[in-house]
This record gives structure tokens, C-alpha cells and sequence, in this order.
């Protein structure tokens, strides 16, 4: 009869997180369906001018860490020098300045890989628009933590339990200061999101989330 009891226990706590996770699907599905037709002419127009501006490519493929560490391929407008992310590494040797920021936040300010509309797509987010389309595939969630590379989360840990949701577009790190945030408070705000996630803490950030574009505080 214990048994019984603490398996019924165990099923009702479990069925609000279940139905939870139901309606934040139905809410990313909905969501980023409506989004992809309302901002297709934004979308068509940065396509453009990222186009005049730097040529092709206009997406960039970035291949991240997704639920249960499975690897995704995570869409953003493309902000920087096609082939860019080959030079980080003689950038960062070349300025211990560069490289101590970098150690600390993951990216650089003022970096010079980044485009002329790629620098107004970062100020903006807009260059996160893309990933609707991950969102509608069930890649990601409108709100979650960020998409890690997998090296980031190397020896960390708290990995295990920050991948055990969908990574989002936007979620508790964007609205709390973002890149002017250090990389360790970046991982604290991801778990204390992970840990306390529910649909109040969601639709905060999802207002929140108006007012860190409009500040554009911590974008670059």
C-alpha cells in the first residue's frame, strides 16, 4: 500500500510539469508560426541588405548542443566575415586584452570580424530571427536557455541538468543583462531558469524580453 501511495504521489506532481510541457509546445508552435508570417518581409529585407552588404551566405549554421546534449543546427542571420570564426583564435592571440574578455564573457564587444548590417542585426537581435524555423521543428523553444557549443559546457557539472530542456531564442540570461553578464553568471541564470521554470516565469520573460531589445542592453 506505501508503494502504491508513493506511486500516485509521484504521478501527481508529475502530471502540472506534463502539462507544462503540452502547452509551452503548443505556445512554440503557434508562436512561431504567426512570427515567421509576420516578420517575412523583415526577414526578406535583412536577407537583402546582408546580401548587398558582405554577399552570401546569409544564414549561419551553427552546430550547438540541444535537449539531452543531442546536436542541432542552430539558424542566425549571418553577422560576421564569411569564414570568420577561423581567424578567432589569431585575433585572441594577438591582444591579451581580446582574450582576457573572452575568457570571461565568450565574446568580444567590439569585435572586428562583424559586418556593417551584421553590427545593426546584433544591437537589434534581429540576427536571432532565423531560429524561429528550430523552433517550429521542435529544435528549440521560444524561451529557454541559450544553445551552447559543446565545448563551452565541457567539464561544467551542471551540463547534464542545463540540457535537459529545449535551448530558446530568448529566456532569463537576455533579459537579466545578457553578454554585459559574465559567462559564470550566464550559466547560473540558465539553471536557476531550468529549476524554476513554469508558465509565470515564462510570460515574464516573454515581456521582459520587449524591453531588453528596445534597451538593447548587453547586445552586441
Amino acid at each position: 500500500m506505501e508503494q502504491i501511495s508513493r506511486s500516485q504521489s509521484a504521478a501527481a506532481a508529475a502530471t502540472p510539469r506534463l502539462i507544462y510541457q503540452y502547452l509551452k509546445r503548443a505556445v512554440d508552435l503557434v508562436g512561431s508560426v504567426t512570427l515567421l508570417i509576420l516578420l517575412s518581409p523583415l526577414m526578406l529585407g535583412i536577407a537583402v541588405a546582408i546580401a548587398i552588404d558582405s554577399g552570401v551566405p546569409i544564414i549561419y549554421r551553427s552546430r550547438r548542443l540541444g535537449r539531452y546534449g543531442q546536436p542541432i543546427i542552430v539558424l542566425k542571420f549571418r553577422t560576421m566575415r564569411d569564414g570568420s570564426h577561423h581567424h578567432l583564435a589569431e585575433l585572441l592571440s594577438a591582444s591579451e586584452e581580446r582574450r582576457l574578455e573572452y575568457h570571461v564573457n565568450r565574446k568580444l564587444r567590439d569585435d572586428p570580424r562583424k559586418t556593417r548590417v551584421g553590427s545593426l542585426l546584433r544591437r537589434t537581435s534581429l540576427d536571432e530571427l532565423p531560429q524561429l524555423w528550430n523552433v517550429l521543428r521542435g529544435e528549440m523553444s521560444l524561451i529557454g536557455p541559450r544553445p551552447y557549443f559543446a565545448d563551452e559546457l565541457l567539464g561544467r557539472p551542471e551540463s547534464a541538468e542545463l540540457l535537459t530542456v529545449r535551448p530558446g531564442i530568448t529566456g532569463l540570461w537576455q533579459v537579466n543583462g545578457r553578454s554585459d553578464r559574465t559567462f559564470a553568471d550566464r550559466i547560473r541564470l540558465e539553471l536557476m531558469y531550468v529549476r524554476q521554470r513554469g508558465p509565470v516565469l515564462d510570460f515574464k520573460i516573454f515581456v521582459l524580453t520587449f524591453k531588453a531589445v528596445l534597451t538593447r542592453r548587453g547586445a552586441y
